[in-house]
Formats: C-alpha cells, sequence, structure tokens
C-alpha cells in the first residue's frame, strides 16, 4: 500500500489514522508518534554503521562509543563519563579497560583522591577517535538529500524537543 503524500500545511487532524510501512499494523495515534517512528526508520543503518566503524578501529561498538564521548583536549573521571554515558560508573570499567589495553587511553589515579580515576586520550586514541566521529557522523544520504531549507527546519525541532538552545546561527 503506498501511501499518500502529505504535504507540511496538511491539518493532521483531519487526517484519517495512517498504517505504518515500517511496523506493519502499527496505526499513528498522534503526529508524535508518527514523527517518531520516522526517527526511528531513519536511523534503523546506525546499528549496522557502529558496529563497522568499530570493527575497523579494532574496537567493539560500547568500546568505540565510549571513545567517541571522551573529549580529547580534556580528562574526565570514569565517574564523570559515566555520566555523560547515562549509566552505572562500573559499567564504564570494561570499555575503558579495552581503550588503555589497545593504547587509546590512559588511565590514572586523581592525584587529590586516588578512588578516581582519570581519562586522558592518547595520540593513538586522538587519531582513531578522529576516524570513528567521521564515519559515524556523515550524515545519511536520506538527511543529505534534504533541501538546505528543510535540514534547517528539522535541525531546530530536534533542538527544541532535546531541550537544547541553539548554539550556532542559521545557515
Amino acid at each position: 500500500m503506498e501511501l499518500p503524500f502529505i504535504s507540511p500545511r496538511t491539518n493532521r487532524a483531519k487526517l484519517p489514522a495512517m498504517a505504518d510501512q515500517f511496523v506493519p499494523g502499527l496505526r499513528y495515534r498522534s503526529s508524535a508518534q508518527e514523527l517518531w517512528a520516522l526517527l526511528i526508520e531513519a536511523f534503523a543503518g546506525w546499528e549496522e554503521r557502529i558496529n563497522e566503524a568499530a570493527a575497523a578501529a579494532g574496537l567493539s561498538p560500547v568500546s568505540a562509543w565510549v571513545l567517541v564521548q571522551l573529549d580529547p583536549e580534556h580528562a574526565i573521571s570514569q565517574k564523570k563519563l559515566a555520566a555523560r554515558l547515562r549509566c552505572n560508573p562500573s559499567t564504564v570499567v570494561d570499555p575503558t579497560d579495552r581503550l588503555e589495553e589497545n593504547g587509546l587511553v590512559i588511565r590514572r589515579p586523581q592525584p587529590t583522591d586516588r578512588r578516581i580515576n582519570i581519562l586522558t586520550v592518547t595520540r593513538k586514541g586522538r587519531q582513531v577517535r578522529q576516524t570513528l566521529v567521521r564515519r559515524l557522523f556523515e550524515p545519511p544520504e536520506a538527511f543529505r538529500r534534504l533541501p538546505a531549507a528543510d535540514q534547517d527546519r528539522f535541525r531546530d525541532a530536534m533542538l527544541t524537543a532535546v531541550g537544547r538552545v541553539k548554539t550556532r546561527p542559521k545557515s
């Protein structure tokens, strides 16, 4: 079943509930639910992308993502890294062990409190991270095909949705 084109100006309240081709049998209860389904569909290739990028770097996807989340210019404690990743501090121990074993980070006790481990990205880690970031954040073709004005509107809407203040001028 081909879905009809819906103009951005269409009043969604007048539309009948539509079935989703991505999830058979799903009928949207709201525009927000449809938007969420479309975002999930748009990112369907993310898992494959991070798996391939991580494998090329000789890392697990989890270790690769941990490396991406480290700022090469600023050392960070494992506890703060866990907060950034929104996980339990014990969860970052294994991936940081792997990063350290691969020479991508150095883990040292904090001088003022030896219970706290500080992570610093090595030169090799910077290079691997840069490659990962380049591969992971290259926009999918579907996003690159959108006209620039639509990209700007979508970005603005997503910034609002995630609660971030716009930090750069419109293009």
